[in-house]
C-alpha cells in the first residue's frame, strides 16, 4: 500500500469538507441544495390567472403530490388554488349577473324600463 501525499482525508462527521472535496457518503447536504419544485404547482399558478378552474384542479393535485413526495412548490400550489377559486367565483358572479339581466329582459317583453333608458 503506497502513501499518496496528495490524497485528502475525509472530513470528520459534522465538520465541513475542505474546499474541493465532496462530503463523505451519508454526510449532511450542502446548504445550497434545494428540493425540486413540483411542475404541477407552477402550472397551477400560471393557469390560476388564465383558466381558474384548471388552475384550481392543478393546485389541488400539486398539493397532494407535494405531500407525498416532499417536493418544493407548496406556496405556488396554494397560490394557484386560492387564485383559481377567487377568479372562479368572480366569473360565476359575472355569468350570474348576465343571466339575471337576460331573464329580466325576456320577462319584460324586451322592453327596458327605468330612468336610465327613458327617451
Amino acid at each position: 500500500m503506497s502513501d499518496d501525499p496528495y490524497r485528502q482525508q475525509p472530513a470528520p462527521y459534522g465538520q465541513p469538507a475542505p474546499y474541493g472535496q465532496a462530503e463523505p457518503y451519508g454526510g449532511r447536504p450542502s446548504p445550497t441544495s434545494t428540493a425540486a419544485t413540483n411542475s404541477k404547482a407552477i402550472v397551477a399558478l400560471c393557469l390560476g390567472f388564465a383558466a381558474p378552474l384548471v388552475g384550481l384542479v392543478f393546485g389541488i393535485l400539486a398539493l397532494r403530490e407535494i405531500k407525498r413526495t416532499g417536493e418544493g412548490g407548496k406556496g405556488f400550489a396554494i397560490t394557484g388554488v386560492v387564485l383559481g377559486a377567487l377568479l372562479l367565483l368572480v366569473v360565476l358572479a359575472y355569468v350570474g349577473l348576465i343571466v339575471t339581466v337576460l331573464v329580466n329582459l325576456a320577462g319584460s317583453g324586451g322592453q327596458m324600463s327605468g330612468e336610465l333608458f327613458a327617451p
